[in-house]
Protein backbone atom coordinates (compact mmCIF):
# COMPACT_ATOMS: atom_id res chain seq x y z
CA UNK A 1 0.00 0.00 0.00
CA UNK A 2 1.24 3.45 -0.90
CA UNK A 3 2.00 5.80 2.02
CA UNK A 4 -0.42 8.46 0.79
CA UNK A 5 -3.27 5.94 0.77
CA UNK A 6 -2.57 5.02 4.40
CA UNK A 7 -2.54 8.71 5.38
CA UNK A 8 -5.84 9.36 3.59
CA UNK A 9 -7.47 6.31 5.17
CA UNK A 10 -6.33 7.58 8.59
CA UNK A 11 -7.72 11.02 7.73
CA UNK A 12 -11.08 9.54 6.72
CA UNK A 13 -11.29 7.50 9.93
CA UNK A 14 -10.44 10.50 12.11
CA UNK A 15 -12.96 12.75 10.39
CA UNK A 16 -15.59 9.99 10.60
CA UNK A 17 -15.05 9.55 14.33
CA UNK A 18 -15.15 13.35 14.72
CA UNK A 19 -18.68 13.35 13.32
CA UNK A 20 -19.77 11.36 16.37
CA UNK A 21 -17.89 13.42 18.97
CA UNK A 22 -18.31 17.06 17.92
CA UNK A 23 -15.13 18.35 19.58
CA UNK A 24 -13.35 19.48 16.38
CA UNK A 25 -9.99 18.14 17.61
CA UNK A 26 -10.22 14.96 15.56
CA UNK A 27 -11.14 17.09 12.55
CA UNK A 28 -7.87 18.98 12.98
CA UNK A 29 -5.94 15.70 13.20
CA UNK A 30 -7.81 14.37 10.17
CA UNK A 31 -6.78 17.45 8.20
CA UNK A 32 -3.20 16.97 9.37
CA UNK A 33 -3.25 13.36 8.15
CA UNK A 34 -4.74 14.45 4.82
CA UNK A 35 -1.97 17.05 4.42
CA UNK A 36 0.65 14.42 5.16
CA UNK A 37 -1.01 12.21 2.55
CA UNK A 38 -0.77 15.04 0.04
CA UNK A 39 2.92 15.44 0.88
CA UNK A 40 3.42 11.69 0.35
CA UNK A 41 1.53 11.83 -2.95
CA UNK A 42 3.84 14.66 -4.08
CA UNK A 43 6.85 12.42 -3.31
CA UNK A 44 8.01 13.76 0.04
CA UNK A 45 9.95 11.49 2.35
CA UNK A 46 8.62 9.96 5.55
CA UNK A 47 10.26 12.63 7.71
CA UNK A 48 8.59 15.46 5.75
CA UNK A 49 5.25 13.65 5.97
CA UNK A 50 5.54 13.32 9.74
CA UNK A 51 6.69 16.93 10.15
CA UNK A 52 3.76 18.11 7.99
CA UNK A 53 1.25 16.12 10.03
CA UNK A 54 2.81 17.20 13.33
CA UNK A 55 3.01 20.89 12.44
CA UNK A 56 -0.58 21.09 11.21
CA UNK A 57 -1.84 19.12 14.23
CA UNK A 58 -0.02 21.38 16.72
CA UNK A 59 -0.99 24.63 14.99
CA UNK A 60 -4.58 23.47 14.53
CA UNK A 61 -4.85 22.40 18.17
CA UNK A 62 -3.51 25.75 19.38
CA UNK A 63 -5.86 27.66 17.08
CA UNK A 64 -8.82 25.56 18.17
CA UNK A 65 -7.98 26.01 21.86
CA UNK A 66 -7.72 29.78 21.37
CA UNK A 67 -11.05 29.86 19.52
CA UNK A 68 -12.80 27.84 22.23
CA UNK A 69 -11.48 30.13 24.97
CA UNK A 70 -12.61 33.23 23.11
CA UNK A 71 -16.19 32.09 22.60
CA UNK A 72 -18.82 32.90 25.20
CA UNK A 73 -19.47 30.27 27.85
CA UNK A 74 -23.18 29.55 28.26
CA UNK A 75 -22.82 28.80 31.95
CA UNK A 76 -21.63 32.35 32.63
CA UNK A 77 -24.71 33.71 30.84
CA UNK A 78 -26.95 31.56 33.05
CA UNK A 79 -25.33 33.01 36.17
CA UNK A 80 -25.70 36.53 34.79
CA UNK A 81 -29.44 35.94 34.47
CA UNK A 82 -29.55 35.49 38.25
CA UNK A 83 -28.03 38.90 38.97
CA UNK A 84 -30.52 41.39 40.37
CA UNK A 85 -33.12 38.75 41.22
CA UNK A 86 -34.77 38.90 44.64
CA UNK A 87 -34.37 36.07 47.15
CA UNK A 88 -36.42 34.98 50.15
CA UNK A 89 -34.54 34.96 53.43
CA UNK A 90 -34.70 31.67 55.36
CA UNK A 91 -31.97 32.16 57.98
CA UNK A 92 -29.35 34.88 58.44
CA UNK A 93 -26.63 35.52 61.01
CA UNK A 94 -23.52 37.71 60.85
CA UNK A 95 -23.62 38.28 57.11
CA UNK A 96 -24.17 34.62 56.13
CA UNK A 97 -27.17 32.38 55.84
CA UNK A 98 -29.55 30.53 53.60
CA UNK A 99 -32.05 31.93 51.13
CA UNK A 100 -34.74 30.44 48.98
CA UNK A 101 -34.31 31.09 45.27
CA UNK A 102 -35.89 29.24 42.33
CA UNK A 103 -37.52 26.76 44.70
CA UNK A 104 -34.28 25.66 46.38
CA UNK A 105 -32.23 26.62 49.43
CA UNK A 106 -28.96 28.35 48.64
CA UNK A 107 -26.02 29.34 50.81
CA UNK A 108 -25.63 33.10 50.79
CA UNK A 109 -23.33 35.80 52.06
CA UNK A 110 -23.50 39.57 52.19
CA UNK A 111 -21.49 41.52 49.63
CA UNK A 112 -20.44 43.99 52.35
CA UNK A 113 -20.96 44.81 56.02
CA UNK A 114 -23.54 47.45 55.09
CA UNK A 115 -26.10 44.92 53.81
CA UNK A 116 -29.32 45.19 55.83
CA UNK A 117 -31.05 41.81 56.09
CA UNK A 118 -34.33 43.48 57.11
CA UNK A 119 -34.63 45.04 53.64
CA UNK A 120 -35.19 43.02 50.42
CA UNK A 121 -32.06 41.17 49.31
CA UNK A 122 -30.97 40.85 45.68
CA UNK A 123 -28.34 38.64 44.04
CA UNK A 124 -25.23 40.66 43.24
CA UNK A 125 -22.88 37.81 42.24
CA UNK A 126 -22.59 34.02 42.19
CA UNK A 127 -19.46 32.35 43.59
CA UNK A 128 -19.72 28.63 42.98
CA UNK A 129 -22.80 27.49 44.91
CA UNK A 130 -22.98 30.64 47.05
CA UNK A 131 -25.10 33.65 46.25
CA UNK A 132 -23.60 37.03 47.10
CA UNK A 133 -26.40 39.35 48.23
CA UNK A 134 -26.91 43.08 48.56
CA UNK A 135 -29.75 45.60 49.02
Amino acid sequence: MQAFVAWWILAAVLVGVELTSGTFYLLVYGLAAAAAGLAAWLGAGVLVQLLTAGAIAVLGTLALRRWKQSTAHPESNVQNMDLGQPVQLESWQAGRGQVKYRGALWDAEAESDSVDSTRPLMIRAVRGNTLVLGN
